[in-house]
């Protein structure tokens, strides 16, 4: 849940910070995961988890900034961007439990 927040929080700041593109605020974020998996479990772990939420957070982060003219879709999409991994996991969850 506090990854999530922090991806909350960095969509919010990168929105305000004009002046850089969104894979550098990706490229933060991603190193964020690392650290949160590395001091967690392995570094193979680690580098899987950072690569897939820096691409994530990357085209996340895109997406939000084409959007930002639009009050309403960019909220969309801000509150989507986060409800959407959680409701991968669950339906990766609910098809492993079934077999």
């Amino acid at each position: 849940m506090l990854h999530l927040l922090i991806l909350l929080t960095f969509a919010k700041l990168q929105d305000s910070a004009e002046n850089s593109s969104a894979w550098q605020w990706a490229l933060g974020f991603a190193g964020v995961t690392f650290l949160f998996v590395f001091f967690d479990g392995d570094l193979m772990a680690a580098a899987i988890t950072a690569a897939f939420w820096g691409l994530y957070s990357w085209a996340y982060f895109a997406l939000l900034r084409r959007l930002v003219d639009s009050l309403v879709l960019w909220l969309i999409v801000y509150i989507g961007g986060v409800i959407l991994p959680w409701l991968l996991l669950a339906k990766l969850l609910l098809s492993a439990s079934a077999q």
